[in-house]
């Protein structure tokens, strides 16, 4: 649901920029536009020598099969003409149109929502920081991220929260819940939901938070 939620803003056009840490590619299964894929994706694969680039579909059977898939563009023998997933390993730097758009979008920004992520992998973690102080921060995620301060936290399973929000604004999600989730209220401006992974917080979710009058 969270994936669609953000399609659905996007449609809206409340949706400046979708950065997301997933290699998996569901954002673009969900028809999502305005991706940075920070960490690369599965989607493609490059050959380590020449660059030349293949749809994930042509490297899958040997990936499979646990064979080293190598480049058909490189004359035979070439050392290292290996297609490589176009995710970023450990150590290597993120690619050049995540730090582009980082920074024209940070004095763009009127709202961040971080949604399903520890914030430990820099430089995403960084991301809350560089945008101004005057920016409001929504946090929605099973647990606090003590590390950082948002202004609301919504914390509990992200597909529950994403359809109450949903739900509220009116807005139609594929598999949606049609009745109201309950809530547990933490002053000032923590909210839990089923399933939040919180400690020394009651673990009911009973009361809800009261709708805006009409």
């Amino acid at each position: 649901k969270q994936w669609y939620q953000r399609r659905v803003r996007e449609e809206r056009g409340a949706l400046l920029r979708n950065y997301t840490q997933n290699i998996d590619t569901l954002e673009h299964v969900c028809g999502i536009r305005n991706v940075i894929q920070c960490h690369g994706s599965f989607a493609t694969a490059s050959c380590r020598v020449c660059s030349n680039r293949v749809e994930s579909h042509v490297i899958k059977d040997e990936v499979m099969s646990q064979t080293i898939p190598r480049c058909t563009k490189c004359p035979e023998p070439t050392p290292n003409s290996i297609l490589k997933p176009d995710i970023v390993f450990f150590g290597e730097g993120l690619p050049a149109e995540f730090h582009s758009a980082i920074e024209e979008d940070r004095m763009k920004v009127d709202l961040v929502i971080v949604m399903g992520s520890s914030l430990k992998v820099k430089p995403v973690a960084h991301i809350p920081n560089l945008v101004p102080p005057d920016i409001p921060q929504i946090l929605i995620n099973r647990e606090p991220l003590p590390q950082l301060n948002f202004d609301i936290e919504l914390l509990g399973d992200c597909d529950v929260i994403v359809s109450e929000l949903c739900r509220r604004l009116q807005w139609t999600l594929p598999c949606q819940l049609e009745n109201e989730s309950p809530h547990t209220t933490i002053p000032p401006s923590r909210y839990l939901f089923r399933g939040a992974e919180v400690e020394d917080q009651p673990q009911s979710c009973g009361e809800s938070i009261s709708e805006p009058e009409s």
